[in-house]
């Protein structure tokens, strides 16, 4: 993917919502693999011609200023010995609150807080012939934080679902904002917890069975995942992350977990004596290692 279509990609990963320009330096700044550019005033200029006449790009007025994202890294502070995150993040005001938009007589899916309220300004920004008709400084001195770049329906199913899936593929609209949700998380992924809790607010067997089309399709991977929380006690969930952010995070707790399991279900019975399993525990956990 070159210089151009990562920046693409990240507009068409922050959803419908839209992003603002500023949040969309803080996602190439903060981008992995980092961003190949020097952020420059020079680059942001040619990266802002370069979205002003791209024509899956539309672009929208808000009614009110949007804040900064605010990333989370949710293995910034963990302990050092289980691996287990310690502390949730902190995070101010969710920029970006859930507000389905259903059954859209344009094919677009997706949650937009201000679907209805938002004002279409490509005009403004580009003429028919794609000349850009508004510089950096001028676009932002006019719309500021207002201002949002929008990706196609295409663009933005594409870059959820990955290259290798079909594009014609279809979900309810409750499971797509599921999945645009944690597109838009990245790298981090988001812990079905706090999905079904605090995003979408729905009952956990609704939100298991919203779910399951994107695991049947292998949108989404699942891992088991341990933080413990602000009093002391552990919370186990699985973290969600799209297929093409996947990346393995198990505490030593848990990947003692899938160890022993993976060993009972190779035994006869499904049973080991425990100094067996101890032994092969040894082997797996400590390849290399010389019994003592």
């Amino acid at each position: 993917m070159d210089s151009w279509s990562e920046i693409a990609d990240e507009v068409a990963l922050e959803g419908l919502d839209g992003i603002t320009i500023p949040t969309l330096w803080i996602r190439l700044e903060n981008k992995h693999p980092k961003f190949p550019l020097k952020l420059d005033d020079s680059t942001k200029g040619l990266i802002w011609r370069f979205l002003s006449t791209h024509t899956d790009l539309s672009f929208y007025e808000l009614p009110t200023d949007r804040e900064d994202v605010v990333l989370v890294d949710r293995y910034k502070v963990v302990d050092q010995d289980s691996n287990v995150e310690i502390e949730e993040p902190t995070v101010g005001v969710d920029i970006y609150p859930i507000k389905i938009i259903p059954e859209n007589k344009d094919g677009l899916q997706g949650s937009c807080v201000f679907f209805k309220e938002r004002i279409d300004i490509t005009k403004h920004v580009r003429s028919k012939n794609l000349v850009p008709l508004l510089n950096l400084e001028e676009v932002l001195e006019r719309y500021g934080r207002k201002l949002v770049v929008v990706a196609s329906q295409m663009m933005r199913f594409r870059a959820l679902i990955g290259s290798e899936n079909d594009p014609e593929l279809k979900l309810g609209d409750d499971s797509y904002c599921i999945l645009e949700k944690v597109g838009r998380s990245r790298w981090h992924g988001e812990i079905q917890g706090d999905l079904h809790g605090s995003s979408f607010k729905v009952d956990p067997r609704k939100f298991h069975y919203l779910r399951k089309s994107l695991v049947r399709h292998k949108l989404i991977t699942m891992q088991r995942h341990c933080r413990q929380r602000k009093f002391g006690h552990e919370q186990y969930s699985l973290l969600l992350l799209l297929k093409r952010f996947h990346n393995n995070r198990l505490t030593k707790s848990v990947l003692l977990i899938e160890n022993i399991c993976g060993i009972l279900q190779q035994m006869p019975g499904n049973s080991i004596p425990f100094m067996a399993l101890k032994d092969q525990l040894v082997s797996v956990l400590t390849p290399g290692v010389p019994d003592s």
